[in-house]
């Protein structure tokens, strides 16, 4: 199969498409996009709502002392872990349908050296994009720690936006973690499913010790409403 044969993907960037048309082709059950694009969209997301909170923190007087740490995470998102992420969306993107159409011309080819070559291809091509998605994972902790850190000290009104964003990156990472886990399977029988099984279980580690501390915000916030309540029923 050749290279034109493969390139079926919209040369517009994916990411430039209108919303509503978007949603629709994650909803098409097409190749494209697919799941690992979605995992680094919901850190995009993540990283939008982190930038928010950072912006508006540093117009608050009541956050001054954090006001540099707000801009580094700001400056951050916007000069490396976003351009990155749009760019990992979009080769995910590119790729995964290279691997289904080669697929494709495995099944359909009657040749059994042909079928060999095509099945070799798209498994390498499945490693390139399971990398991928081990980054995605990778940002989306990062961004899970930068979501915590808003919470924490950022301004008190827009906790909501900060637990938006941990959320968005908490899914990034579990999403990444699906995906990784499924491609090592399709690819066990390599030598890259051995050498990264034990990266992924790190990956879920790492995951469940910022868990813990995303699952403290809801608590405390939580706490804080039922407390609010309470007194407010108490004045009544």
């Amino acid at each position: 199969m050749s290279q034109q044969e493969l390139q079926v993907t919209d040369p517009v960037s994916i990411l430039e498409r209108p919303t509503n048309q978007l949603l629709n082709d994650f909803g098409a059950g097409r190749a494209s996009p697919g799941s690992g694009s979605a995992a680094a969209l919901l850190s995009l997301l993540s990283s939008k709502m982190i930038v928010t909170v950072c912006d508006i923190s540093t117009r608050k007087d009541e956050c001054m002392k954090t006001h540099k740490d707000f801009q580094f995470i700001s400056k951050t998102i916007h000069e490396t872990i976003e351009p990155r992420l749009k760019e990992l969306f979009e080769k995910d993107a590119s790729d995964f349908e290279k691997v289904v159409a080669l697929r494709v011309a495995r099944d359909q080819s009657e040749d059994q050296k042909e079928k060999s070559k095509l099945a070799r291809e798209s498994l390498d091509l499945l490693q390139v994009a399971t990398d991928y998605t081990f980054e995605v994972a990778e940002i989306s902790l990062r961004l899970m720690e930068f979501g915590v850190t808003m919470f924490d000290h950022g301004w008190h009104a827009i906790r909501g936006d900060s637990g938006v964003a941990i959320s968005a990156a908490m899914s990034g990472v579990m999403s990444s973690i699906f995906i990784i886990n499924l491609n090592l399977k399709t690819l066990k029988r390599r030598k890259y499913a051995n050498e990264n099984i034990k990266r992924c279980t790190e990956l879920q580690k790492k995951l469940e010790i910022l868990q813990t501390r995303a699952f403290s915000c809801v608590t405390s916030i939580s706490s804080e409403s039922l407390e609010s309540i309470q007194l407010e029923l108490g004045d009544a």
